[in-house]
């Protein structure tokens, strides 16, 4: 009797010791911004407080209130996206940078970016083929522009101590209009002869927009590294938000969501099991002592 008592001692013991570090609670990640890059800004949706330009409190506090309607835009008032801004996240022994994306790092790997895009959208990849260099590179920028891929509105980032990443950028629910009007405007700033030899397949490009069966949808582009190592991350994919930014009416109107998987959290390490079993075996032998 003894010895089986010992063993559900020493069974409940490791149980609950497990179970005390499994249900620790988790540190709250830390936030930081660059102190000497802050050209950075925080969306508020706040009338008459629209937007709090370089202020940290604010920027970490709409990263993390779970409301989609404030965002941090980051590279705020640098159209030439020649320098990166961000932020940095600590949790446990994980680090995260998430920054906006400069023209070079843009140009490293687009064709990446525009293969992932053309393969969404089949009218755009059939057009694609038939359109000449020249115009592939006017409709890259028109891309490019109306996205805003330099300038990323994230709403919301997290990371916790297993180095799982989450993180919504906000965008448009779907560009098509946007796309079509800037297609439109970038011809009518050609000289007229190379206007009439591009209006054509401007036109196609415009006609395989409408083909798309739904809504265009496209992210900003945001680097992020965890503990050094870099990706870039964009998506096809955007869920409606309900709602629309307060200066122009329109932005805001989509939700791009991404999440990166982080490490299980392990077992105990041998020697914290050990202990635990001591503590059960002292457990039994009091008992054994008070029934001697």
């Amino acid at each position: 009797m003894a010895a089986l008592l010992k063993k559900l001692l020493i069974g409940t013991s490791v149980a609950v010791g497990i179970s005390a570090i499994a249900t620790l609670p988790a540190k709250a990640a830390a936030f930081d911004f660059d102190n000497n890059k802050t050209n950075y800004a925080t969306y508020t949706h706040q009338d008459g407080n629209l937007w709090i330009k370089g202020n940290e409190t604010a920027a970490i506090s709409a990263l993390t209130d779970g409301n989609l309607q404030t965002n941090v835009e980051l590279n705020y008032t640098n159209e030439t996206n020649s320098s990166s801004v961000g932020f940095t996240v600590t949790a446990g022994n994980y680090t995260a940078k998430v920054s906006s994306v400069t023209n070079d790092e843009f140009n490293a790997f687009q064709g990446e970016w525009l293969n992932g895009l053309l393969s969404t959208y089949q009218p755009l990849q059939t057009v694609w083929n038939n359109l000449t260099a020249p115009f592939q590179a006017i409709a890259l920028e028109v891309f490019k522009s109306t996205v805003g891929f330099g300038d990323p509105n994230i709403a919301e980032f997290s990371l916790d101590q297993t180095g799982a990443m989450s993180m919504k950028t906000m965008g448009f629910y779907d560009i098509k209009p946007r796309a079509s009007l800037m297609v439109d405007a970038a011809i009518n700033q050609l000289p007229q002869s190379m206007k009439l030899f591009f209006t054509p397949q401007a036109n196609s490009f415009k006609a395989a927009l409408q083909l798309i069966n739904g809504p265009l949808q496209i992210s900003e582009i945001v680097k992020v590294e965890l503990n050094g190592n870099a990706q870039y991350v964009y998506g096809f994919n955007a869920q409606a938000s309900n709602f629309t930014a307060k200066d122009d009416k329109q932005s805001y109107s989509g939700v791009f969501s991404w999440s990166q998987a982080g490490v299980p959290v392990g077992v105990p390490e041998p020697s914290t099991i050990l202990g635990l079993m001591a503590v059960g075996g002292l457990f039994g032998a009091a008992q054994r002592k008070n029934h001697s």
